[in-house]
């Protein structure tokens, strides 16, 4: 379990949302046309401000403007894969250090797709690569079987995140029934979490928003993934128990709601949902 002194305690989790609410950062989002309606009203729930634009005459506009920008391959075209260009260019020429997201969405279904991450993450700009258990070990060198974009994990989890951490000096994560961060020697499990999550489309997508959002207030990528994990997983179990959800149209709607209701507060109970080991700060 973290040690109560380690910045991976309660009170860090608390001070990352509590500034996400109070600043209300610009989040630029590359999305999918699946999942971008979710994903904005998501970031509005949870504090911050989404800027949505897949056009690249102002993909590198909006990147210097943003707090923190998020990369989702979902749904590419070539439109959308020149603006992803244009936003690398942009930050290459930002002089302050700007957290770069990139959601890996259905990496080894097509060879368009995993050039294109490879591509985003050579750049060296990304900070934090969070992708389901499937797409992250097929990343990380592993096993895994994709059907569609859908992925699943068939090897390591750890050992592949281990392997994309270290290749690309980014903080790797990956979702599932049990999500996992890795950062050089850091290793995070954490727990918890609604079932009904994964009957929604777009919901891994929108942890990939909370992610960004968290990334925007705080330099410490693995402390923006740990606090966008366990708000999605106290906020998605709370949205399961309420009266009127019923399947997971309900649902999607009562998560927002919970997102929007959580508080730095709610964190309070959330030790018990997270294990590892810090080694080193970053």
């Amino acid at each position: 379990m973290i040690r109560s002194d380690s910045r991976y305690s309660i009170s860090g989790l608390m001070s990352v949302w509590s500034n996400l609410k109070k600043k209300k950062p610009l989040v630029y989002q590359l999305s999918n046309m699946v999942a971008a309606s979710l994903q904005a009203n998501v970031c509005l729930a949870s504090g911050a401000s989404p800027v949505m634009s897949l056009c690249r005459d102002e993909a590198g506009i909006f990147a210097a403007q943003a707090d923190s920008i998020l990369m989702n391959v979902g749904t590419p075209t070539s439109e959308s894969l020149m603006a992803a260009e244009a936003v690398l260019v942009a930050l290459s020429q930002t002089p302050e250090h700007k957290a770069l997201i990139l959601d890996p969405v259905g990496y080894g279904a097509t060879d368009v797709r995993r050039d294109f991450v490879h591509r985003i993450l050579e750049s060296g700009h990304v900070s934090i690569v969070k992708g389901n258990s499937g797409e992250m070990c097929l990343l990380g060198g592993g096993k895994g079987v994709v059907r569609g974009i859908d992925g699943a994990a068939q090897g390591d989890v750890k050992k592949a995140l281990s392997r994309i951490s270290e290749q690309y000096n980014v903080v790797a994560v990956a979702t599932g029934e049990i999500d996992v961060i890795v950062y050089g020697e850091n290793t995070f499990s954490v727990k918890g979490g609604s079932h009904w999550l994964p009957e929604i489309t777009g919901s891994g997508c929108s942890v990939g928003t909370i992610i960004a959002g968290c990334a925007a207030v705080t330099k410490d990528p693995l402390l923006a993934s740990l606090t966008g994990l366990i708000a999605v997983s106290i906020a998605s179990e709370r949205a399961e128990k309420i009266e009127w959800v019923r399947g997971p149209g309900s649902f999607g709607c009562a998560f927002i709601d919970e997102i929007y209701r959580l508080s730095p507060p709610d964190f309070f109970d959330a030790e018990s949902r997270w294990e590892g080991s810090k080694e080193r700060c970053l």
